[in-house]
């Protein structure tokens, strides 16, 4: 049992790790940069994620002023933005896979050199070293996603292999590490969750979605995918942050996970709300799966 905790946090590690090595294998560099291309929506996605949430998340905390370990936590998703997740969600929604993935690991990659110089301006009373916050990002999610890219250009054949087994692997690790996180703060977890933990998680939540929804436009499909992108924050970011950084407070890992499973709940209703109230979406389904498999014959011929 005292060995729980150190399971969890390595099984964290190894989820990012595999995951970002997963999704560098997946796609080329040019796959990934295409979806920036349409300046105007990229800047959107920018300032949805990186401006708009940051400062809600900020502003939410000093009005219902939740304890300032479940507050920092609240921060430190609103900080990080991309998160493997959304994938799923947008899949389930019918998104565009090709715009999901690469804005994704587009916004993973932001927040490893964003999330640094943020941080020390939104945690008032809470000394925060900004190399030490951008290195364990740096470790385990940008050095294994450019590690996948490099096999990717050199061995495509292997990478196109091994890539599904790896993606599914980091998934059943991240399964496992979520379980254990439960299972070891469950009792802090179940005392934690009064109003103002549970406004500012609900209140934090509705502004992500709706930020991203109003600025996704004019296209729905559009406005669904950057809505999600918008709502599910990096939690594998955040979560490697606050176990790097502030391996002792174990409030800050309970605020996360509340946080984040208020997160999970709310990307699942709105994405099985939009798959069916959307009846008036721009695409059919013929054309969503045409240009899925377009996707998929677009990552086997540019490998």
């Amino acid at each position: 049992m005292d060995r729980l905790p150190q399971i969890a946090e390595i099984a964290m590690l190894v989820f990012m790790v595999s995951n970002m090595l997963a999704f560098g294998m997946r796609l080329s560099l040019g796959e990934v940069i295409s979806p920036f291309r349409d300046i105007r929506l990229t800047l959107k996605a920018f300032v949805a994620n990186f401006v708009i949430v940051p400062l809600a998340a900020y502003l939410l905390t000093r009005l219902f002023h939740p304890a300032p370990a479940y507050s920092m936590g609240i921060i430190l998703l609103a900080a990080s933005g991309g998160d493997p997740g959304v994938t799923k969600a947008s899949q389930l929604a019918k998104g565009d896979p090709a715009y999901t993935l690469a804005t994704m690991i587009g916004l993973q990659v932001v927040t490893v050199f964003y999330m640094p110089l943020l941080l020390p301006r939104l945690l008032d009373g809470v000394t925060v070293n900004p190399v030490k916050i951008a290195s364990p990002l740096l470790l385990f999610l940008l050095l294994p996603l450019f590690v996948g890219f490099f096999i990717h250009a050199l061995w495509s054949g292997f990478a196109r292999r091994v890539w599904e087994t790896l993606d599914r692997f980091s998934s059943v690790v991240l399964v496992l590490a979520i379980g254990l996180f439960i299972f070891i703060h469950f009792d802090q977890m179940r005392g934690a969750f009064g109003w103002r933990l549970l406004f500012t998680c609900v209140a934090f939540v509705a502004i992500a979605f709706w930020s991203g929804f109003a600025l996704g436009g004019p296209r729905k499909i559009r406005r669904s995918d950057l809505a999600l992108q918008t709502l599910v924050r990096g939690i594998s970011a955040a979560m490697v942050v606050a176990l790097t950084n502030f391996p002792n407070d174990s409030n800050l890992i309970v605020g996360i996970i509340l946080c984040a499973v208020t997160i999970i709940l709310a990307a699942m209703i709105a994405s099985l709300a939009w798959l069916r109230f959307s009846n008036a979406s721009d695409e059919t389904p013929a054309a969503r799966d045409e240009k899925q498999s377009a996707f998929d014959s677009n990552r086997v011929h540019t490998t």
